[in-house]
């Protein structure tokens, strides 16, 4: 694929939920959905303005899951596909916040650091551990959820960000990102999405265009740079 806009990739386990938040992220349908793991089966892209007017932009990376459904050879294709793409800018990781860190999300994260490929880590379906039903989210959680997802996150980040000292390479940049792609808080909008979005303008260098302190509202796909099926 040949493109000189900057890229984001977003990777995870077959059926962390990948498709759904990019749905999401996007405001519209850009991405079949399934609960059978290892639905996307090759890489897809998708151009979104980047700021008010268009004049910059940034190119979403839809990868193949890896896992249980996936193809055995994923791993190194899509590594050396990473390795070699001077636009990519930044390749989200999507964590199961269920399941946590399986073994291979911990070999996933391993060779990102081992090759230094930018990477930052999303924790998704995040409602899983703050209540039992989604409307439980939007009305207020209990405290004990919140220290449960503190907790997880303090964990998580001894796993993706280790000591430099002992670590093969860099690890995970920015903050933990949280969110779940399919728990509406009013306004069509999903949990954390604003955060996943702000993620992908600030790793692509985009300011971004701010309204009242808000971000501006959900970009449109541009079809023109989308490979045809």
């Amino acid at each position: 694929m040949s493109s000189v806009e900057p890229e984001v990739a977003f990777l995870g386990r077959s059926n962390v939920g990948k498709s759904s938040l990019l749905n999401a992220v996007m405001g519209q349908e850009i991405c079949w959905t399934s609960s059978k793991p290892g639905r996307t089966r090759e890489m897809n892209a998708f151009g979104i303005g980047g700021t008010k007017g268009g004049e910059s932009k940034v190119v979403l990376l839809d990868m193949p899951g890896y896992g249980k459904a996936s193809r055995a050879e994923w791993g190194m294709e899509i590594l050396k596909y990473l390795q070699g793409r001077k636009q990519l800018r930044r390749a989200f990781i999507l964590i199961d916040s269920e399941h946590g860190v399986k073994k291979n999300d911990a070999d996933i994260l391993q060779l990102f650091r081992r090759y230094a490929i930018p990477h930052q880590i999303i924790l998704s379906k995040v409602d899983k551990v703050l209540a039992k039903k989604k409307k439980q989210v939007k009305t207020g959680v209990s405290d004990v959820s919140v220290q449960r997802l503190h907790k997880m996150l303090h964990d998580l980040k001894t796993v993706i960000q280790p000591d430099p000292r002992t670590s093969e390479g860099p690890g995970a940049l920015g903050e933990l990102v949280t969110c779940s792609a399919d728990t509406p808080i009013g306004d069509g909008q999903f949990l954390g999405m604003n955060a996943v979005r702000w993620a992908i303008l600030s790793a692509a260098g985009i300011d971004g265009s701010l309204e009242d302190g808000k971000l501006a509202p959900k970009p449109e796909v541009d079809a023109s740079i989308i490979p045809p099926s």
